[in-house]
């Protein structure tokens, strides 16, 4: 009797605390706002849990547009600010008894930007995801927890993305400089044009793939797997690689090994003007 009884007590708490997340004491909220793209030098995104959307806009403003969820009447869970030549975007998750507990998504923020116009964007990311279409601006600072991000399209002179379990999905994208530092959360970037790529991982797999020849390319991870992959094969390379796992493959056209052993490689193409250097403590290499 006694396992019957508790049995209906946890189903009643859960109950209660499903329904509570549900529906009880939320209603919808939606708020836009619009800002002079000209006058705006700078954007930063301070974000909890909801989704963030940036996308590329033919509007000569930057529109700013919240749908979701507020679980308390008496407070925002957006708040849009413009600080001079500076738009603030912050989202907090709002308290009570049920703050802790998340059923599907809370909101979504869309960020419509027009092409060269924002100097610097910075996002600040606890557990929301994060997509990124077609966007240009001048730099781009995105600090992950564990959301997943997609990117697409993207046009930047420089490109910081730091992560500590959240996956990367980079595509289609040119920068001057890319620089990407990830904990757990593996990193795919594929067709990025950059002549300086610097990517660091802790256990993360890393794939680089179809990418033209670069200046300077250098992956390392403690444990994670490597592979990269070029559209055309490299006319001047200078490539070391080494992998405490013995496991390292190179299949470059024209490659010339000037050293190798049982867990490192190096050699050349032609002149060797740019270089390609891969660590990994546990994972495979693969170059092709």
């Amino acid at each position: 009797m006694r396992k019957i009884i508790t049995t209906s007590l946890v189903l009643l708490i859960v109950g209660g605390l499903a329904m509570g997340c549900q529906g009880i004491g939320k209603s919808d909220y939606h708020h836009e706002a619009s800002f002079e793209a000209k006058l705006i030098e700078e954007i930063e995104i301070n974000n909890e849990s909801w989704d963030i959307d940036f996308r590329r806009s033919d509007s000569p403003n930057i529109t700013i547009a919240c749908e979701g969820k507020r679980e308390n009447n008496k407070s925002d869970p957006v708040t849009i600010d413009q600080e001079g030549k500076k738009i603030i975007v912050t989202q907090k998750d709002q308290g009570g008894a049920m703050a802790g507990f998340t059923f599907g998504k809370k909101g979504t923020i869309y960020i419509s930007i027009p092409d060269h116009e924002v100097d610097l964007i910075t996002l600040n990311n606890d557990a929301g995801d994060i997509k990124m279409k077609d966007v240009s601006a001048q730099n781009i600072v995105f600090t992950n927890h564990s959301g997943s991000e997609t990117i697409e399209g993207l046009s930047a002179d420089k490109g910081e993305f730091t992560s500590k379990d959240g996956e990367l999905n980079l595509k289609d994208s040119s920068l001057n400089e890319l620089t990407i530092t990830s904990g757990s959360g593996d990193s795919y970037i594929t067709g990025v044009t950059s002549p300086v790529m610097n990517i660091t991982s802790t256990a993360g797999e890393v794939s680089v793939k179809e990418i033209e020849e670069g200046k300077r390319l250098r992956v390392e991870t403690e444990s994670g797997d490597i592979a990269v992959s070029y559209i055309t094969p490299p006319a001047s390379l200078k490539l070391t690689a080494s992998s405490d796992s013995s496991d390292i493959s190179i299949g470059l056209d024209g490659f010339k090994e000037t050293q190798s052993t049982e867990q490192s490689v190096e050699g050349t193409i032609g002149d060797a003007a740019h270089t390609l250097e891969l660590v990994s403590r546990a994972g495979t290499i693969a170059v092709k």
